[in-house]
């Protein structure tokens, strides 16, 4: 019987996720064997000379590894900025999070690193909106593997406003309205699966197996939604205020 695992090529499944114009079932797509085949097939998926910036989604496998998903396209918004446009399709959905700007790089090393040294490289914390919109017809409910190397389902992210430093501890419970077009889509206190918002990027931090390049100063991380995945049900404006403060806008058509 062939090796799957030898025989899987990256750069074929980027090419016909990047190329979907509907969905894919995934019964009709190869599954990565591993972490590292389904981290290869987004490297294709996105072209870094055409990103504002390098940017990843942190969250964890069924297993509990550290695993990330790569963000494109990234728009990178000003106090003032209008909002960004991003295509709109039935089932996509939107999630409000916390973003961070790395100031120093955390390459892979055996000993890791402790929230603190994590903390210590982060240059910057913002109010930042995800969109979802898996290429695969099952989306997160896909074979794990199949929904990393689709990147866990990311079609865009927009960094928004900068927010103080002691979100990094203090996010949880703070008021976060979600609206479209003005109808309610979340409104109540804000709340991280992990119950942090650095728990997932200190693991993945701490994945040895990780790439090199992984982490890098000026990279954007992105921590996990503070409001669950809210679909957007028509084109519109989502608008996000958080702690009655900050507050992050984006449009879909």
């Amino acid at each position: 019987m062939p090796d799957a695992s030898r025989s899987f090529d990256p750069a074929e499944l980027a090419q016909r996720l990047a190329a979907a114009k509907d969905r894919i079932a995934a019964a009709h797509l190869p599954v990565p064997a591993t972490i590292a085949q389904a981290t290869a097939v987004q490297a294709e998926f996105v072209a870094p000379e055409n990103a504002p910036a390098a940017g990843y989604k942190v969250a964890r496998s069924p297993e509990a590894v550290g695993v990330a998903g790569r963000l494109s396209p990234i728009a990178i918004l000003g106090p003032d900025a209008q909002p960004v446009a991003f295509r709109w399709r039935k089932g996509l959905r939107v999630e409000a999070e916390i973003g961070f700007r790395l100031a120093l790089s955390l390459p892979p090393r055996e000993a890791g690193y402790s929230r603190d040294e994590v903390i210590a490289a982060i240059g910057a914390v913002h109010l930042g909106i995800e969109v979802l919109d898996s290429r695969i017809e099952e989306g997160g409910k896909a074979p794990f593997l199949l929904f990393l190397a689709d990147r866990l389902g990311n079609a865009g992210y927009a960094l928004g406003p900068e927010l103080p430093r002691d979100l990094l501890d203090g996010a949880e419970g703070r008021p976060l309205e979600v609206t479209l077009d003005g109808a309610p889509l979340f409104a109540g206190e804000a709340h991280h699966p992990a119950g942090d918002v650095l728990a997932w990027l200190v693991g993945w931090a701490n994945e040895t197996q990780r790439a090199e390049d992984t982490l890098s100063a000026g990279e954007i991380v992105t921590t996990g939604s503070l409001c669950g995945a809210l679909e957007v049900g028509a084109p519109g404006t989502v608008d996000v205020k958080f702690d009655g403060r900050w507050r992050l806008l984006v449009r879909f058509e």
